[in-house]
């Protein structure tokens, strides 16, 4: 499963369930690096990391909104 058709499950998970950075950054629109540099990370196994739902949630909610 790719991480495009993973984000569209997002809103399906609990605030505490993690994605990857792979997600967490196509979510934020950012890119993985600033993922790595920036967020909390949750060590998932040796090399690879997440970032947990609820986390990112709370960072939607409180980021401003673009006015058009």
């Amino acid at each position: 499963m790719s991480a495009q058709e993973r984000l569209k499950l997002i809103h399906t998970l609990p605030d505490s369930a993690y994605v990857s950075v792979a997600v967490a950054a196509l979510h934020d629109g950012v890119g993985e690096k600033t993922i790595r540099r920036n967020y909390p990370l949750i060590k998932i196994s040796e090399r690879r990391y997440g970032v947990s739902v609820g986390y990112l949630r709370h960072r939607g909610a409180s980021s401003p909104q673009a006015v058009a």
